[in-house]
């Protein structure tokens, strides 16, 4: 009886070791992107960029409201995903739950501000966590967008309870190596935190557009959008700033040719991946594992059910 026990147990030991390799197999770690056109958009909305964006966004792209005042613009949204932003955890406590089901995103902004309570200030892991709990019982995303300093003194802290991280550099976008020193080891420290962050950085629509797009270049590898901070004054520039990030790098439309002469039929001999027979093998000797253990299950069944008689 001794015996068959511990034949089960090592049996069940080989079967766990034999499988163990198969669940990391298919793993693979977050891939940046080839361009900055394959960066989504997050868009701050006016009047007169409503029928833009309507036109020109992808699904995955943002239309984003500074104030739950503005919440009526979203309403006239026909493409990708709605924000609104609340300057404060209370604020967003009293009114959120009257706009909820017009948004898709939640976002706080964390600053150094009068608009931001002294006491979310003094305690501002704690806000994002009250945040998180608010956006989860409204079914919503959180993005964050805290200032410079927040993000540099409690970014990886918060980054663990928000779904996208908004990283403003638009009063430093004149300056590419200082804007590249703050978010490059800072997204490094987000993903640490919590890999399944979504980062953007935050510029402003004004400068030259196509210094700004080279800036964004630059960073494309680390970030997973880019978030516009637009006025009513710089709708053009908005404009040209959103078909610079399109239309840099992206892939062409594949031209339409005349096809080619069919080739003579040839045989194609099929190679099996590198990997399959050490895959095979493992499962094979699963199986007979598995038909193992279930046999000496069954005689023990077998032999107790004798012994009752």
């Amino acid at each position: 009886m001794e015996s068959r026990r511990r034949f089960l147990t090592i049996g069940l030991f080989l079967f766990t070791l034999a499988l163990g390799p198969v669940g990391t197999y298919y793993a693979t770690p977050r891939a940046g992107v080839n361009s900055v056109s394959e960066l989504w958009l997050d868009v701050s909305l006016g009047p007169p960029l409503v029928g833009w964006f309507n036109r020109v966004a992808r699904p995955e792209d943002i239309a984003r409201v500074e104030s739950v005042e503005q919440i009526g613009l979203l309403a006239e949204i026909r493409t990708g995903r709605r924000l609104v932003v609340f300057k404060s955890a209370a604020e967003a406590e009293r009114r959120l739950p009257l706009v909820a089901t017009d948004i898709d995103i939640v976002g706080y902004n964390l600053e150094h501000s009068p608009a931001t309570p002294a006491e979310e200030q003094a305690d501002p892991v704690g806000s994002v966590q009250r945040m998180q709990a608010l956006a989860r019982r409204y079914d919503l995303a959180l993005a964050l967008g805290p200032d410079h300093d927040f993000a540099l003194d409690n970014g990886p802290a918060m980054a663990s309870y928000v779904d996208l991280f908004i990283l403003q550099v638009q009063r430093s976008q004149q300056d590419p190596q200082a804007v590249r020193a703050f978010v490059l080891p800072l997204v490094a420290q987000l993903r640490q935190a919590n890999p399944a962050v979504a980062v953007s950085v935050q510029v402003r629509t004004e400068g030259d557009v196509v210094a700004l797009v080279d800036l964004i270049d630059s960073l494309k590898g680390d970030l997973d959008g880019v978030s516009i901070l637009t006025s009513p004054t710089t709708t053009e520039t908005a404009e040209a700033l959103v078909n610079e990030l399109r239309s840099r790098n992206a892939t062409p439309p594949a031209a339409t040719a005349t096809p080619p002469p069919a080739a003579p039929a040839v045989t194609v001999v099929e190679t099996l991946p590198p990997n399959f027979w050490p895959l095979w093998a493992m499962s094979v000797v699963a199986a007979l594992l598995v038909g193992a253990i279930l046999g000496g299950l069954l005689t023990l069944l077998l032999q107790a059910a004798q012994r009752r008689r």
